[in-house]
């Protein structure tokens, strides 16, 4: 477009040199043509802006991570004349979607229409705009580019996948009066705190026969133990020092062991506080799969912008304890600092848990004060997990202790 403009200009200096320093019809003619040129180019241009007409259609918005999505995208031309420079830009991540290319340079016969067929193989959890971005229309001599910007881009929510973990249990809590069951959580079996629906996952020890019988559906108890087990989900929110792509696996793959712990948890009955920073210490409890969904949907689009260091939060969130609890900790930046206040937080008779999300799969070294205090948690009572980018989640948090 550069040197279109360039040699455009070039002429027509050139023809009005010729016209003021020679004249006569040939120099006239030379002017004229450039100028009806050019009025006829930006009307054309103005017309195919104005007259040109697309449609999108997507399969779904709302979908879970390796799941493919189908949009369609049909661009026409109503008229009898030709469209013939049409440029058509998509919304495109080489780390998020497998697509066509995120440029499209398109030329449409009179009434016709081009039509682009993306089946979307979702890689990364988060919401992604898709499909149209924008539209350009060019004239024929190549001078302007008027951009058609898309009023309403495609949206789709991508959830992260859900590994459903065998077996997960940092309890401390427990009493003799009390039952474990088949995951290694207890149950106080002297108090029944509520009495709700069976949902996939839960132990049949914990039915009640009489009113699954009365209400024609099965019915399981939640005891008190399960209430004051008082599990805490500390998720670090911090962006790490990589490049963007690395940061993307690394935020995934820590929001999939959240979602992981946090669903093994919920679906067997057992209370849980996620606790995170925003402006202030926030803790949201849950205590059933209803619950989890609100904060399954909150992970799925959560940023990693998060200022406050972890190790702040979980000082603050230790110290406004009042008794022993469990801590799990996910975090993709281990530090001396985020392990003085762990070493801290079991101390004070807390059970802290550490689950890392380590960086050396993406291409980056391990550094050797991550290995020494991965080295020393366990001496210090405090279990740790590392989880490489391509590790699966259900192996390495499911497996037997």
């Amino acid at each position: 477009m550069r040197k279109s403009r360039i040699t455009f200009i070039f002429l027509f200096v050139l023809s009005i040199i010729f016209l003021y320093n020679f004249g006569g019809f040939v120099s006239f003619f030379f002017f004229n043509t450039l100028v009806a040129l050019l009025i006829l180019s930006l009307a054309y241009t103005i017309f195919v802006f104005v007259r040109i007409k697309f449609i999108q259609e997507i399969d779904k918005r709302v979908i879970v991570k390796g799941e493919t999505v189908r949009l369609v995208v049909k661009i026409s031309n109503e008229d009898i004349l030709v469209y013939p420079y049409v440029f058509a830009t998509f919304f495109s991540s080489h780390s998020s979607f497998k697509g066509k290319n995120s440029s499209q340079s398109l030329s449409i016969s009179p009434k016709s229409g081009k039509e682009f067929i993306f089946d979307m193989e979702c890689k990364f959890r988060g919401e992604y705009d898709v499909g149209l971005s924008e539209i350009y229309i060019e004239d024929f001599l190549g001078l302007i580019k008027l951009k058609y910007k898309i009023p309403e881009p495609k949206k789709i929510i991508v959830y992260p996948k859900i590994e459903h973990l065998s077996n997960f249990s940092i309890l401390s809590s427990g009493s003799s009066d009390s039952q474990s069951t088949e995951n290694g959580i207890q149950d106080n079996i002297n108090n029944i705190r509520d009495i709700r629906e069976y949902v996939g996952g839960d132990s049949f020890r914990k039915i009640h026969w009489k009113l699954t019988a009365r209400n024609e559906k099965l019915m399981v108890k939640n005891y008190e133990g399960t209430t004051d087990a008082n599990v805490n989900i500390l998720l670090d929110l911090r962006k790490n020092v990589y490049n963007d792509e690395d940061n993307i696996i690394i935020e995934d793959k820590l929001i999939e062991a959240t979602v992981a712990v946090l669903y093994f948890y919920l679906s067997k009955g057992v209370s849980v506080n996620y606790v995170y920073f925003n402006e202030k210490l926030e803790v949201f409890k849950a205590s059933n799969m209803m619950e989890f969904e609100q904060i399954y949907k909150s992970l799925s689009c959560v940023n990693f912008d998060q200022q406050v260091p972890m190790p702040d939060i979980l000082r603050l969130h230790s110290e406004s304890c009042s008794n022993s609890s469990d801590m799990i900790i996910f975090t993709s930046i281990l530090d001396i600092d985020l392990y003085n206040e762990m070493y801290k937080a079991q101390m004070a008779n807390h059970t802290v848990t550490l689950i890392y999300v380590s960086p050396d799969n993406s291409g980056n070294v391990k550094s050797g004060i991550i290995e020494d205090i991965m080295e020393n948690l366990p001496e210090i009572g405090i279990k740790a997990y590392s989880i490489h980018p391509d590790d699966d989640i259900k192996i390495l948090l499911g497996g037997s202790d």
